[in-house]
């Protein structure tokens, strides 16, 4: 396994023991677990969460990505990565975003959002595009991560691609392609 994507915790003080995790494509068997942790960790139902899976693997509107962590053949959080075009309203430009992460509240502090991170970004890259995405300014672990796996800030506002920020200020960051 590649190091990088070895779980690890920087702050050893702030985080449980480090755990290594396999990452794969999601699946269409694993929807039903996912959408129960998708519940579990953000509310709504597992069936509402489950519908949002499915078209997020089918992806009929845009190029995707689905991906999954698993330690010991459980899954403990996924992520997805999808092309969006530039948004008309906020002017966010288009391009591969990171459009959302999920792990188990069980097994949240092990690095487990940071090896779905790295695993995305190099997905997007092999096609030499920047990765984008969005983050609340409210959100300061999903601030520090992106700022520790090199996206900087281009830019803050009320929203981008659509998503209104609580607090109203949301930053849009972006992660070029490592040079050869």
């Amino acid at each position: 396994m590649d190091p990088r994507f070895a779980a690890y915790s920087p702050n050893p003080a702030e985080r449980h023991a480090p755990v290594t995790a396999v990452v794969a494509e999601a699946v269409e068997d694993d929807v039903p677990t996912l959408a129960v942790m998708q519940a579990r960790a953000r509310g709504g139902s597992a069936g509402e969460w489950a519908d949002r899976i499915h078209r997020a693997l089918r992806s009929e509107r845009s190029r995707s990505l689905v991906i999954t962590a698993k330690v010991s053949g459980e899954a403990v959080g996924y992520a997805n990565v999808a092309f969006l075009p530039e948004h008309a309203v906020d002017g966010a430009p288009a391009g591969y975003y990171l459009t959302g992460v999920t792990v188990d509240p069980d097994w949240r502090r092990r690095g487990i959002a940071r090896l779905l991170t790295l695993r995305r970004m190099e997905w997007v890259w092999k096609s030499g595009s920047a990765v984008w995405c969005f983050i609340s300014a409210r959100n300061r672990a999903s601030l520090d991560l992106h700022r520790e796996v090199g996206f900087d800030r281009v830019a803050f506002g009320a929203s981008f691609q659509g998503v209104e920020f609580a607090g109203g200020e949301g930053w849009l960051l972006r992660a070029d392609p490592p040079r050869p």
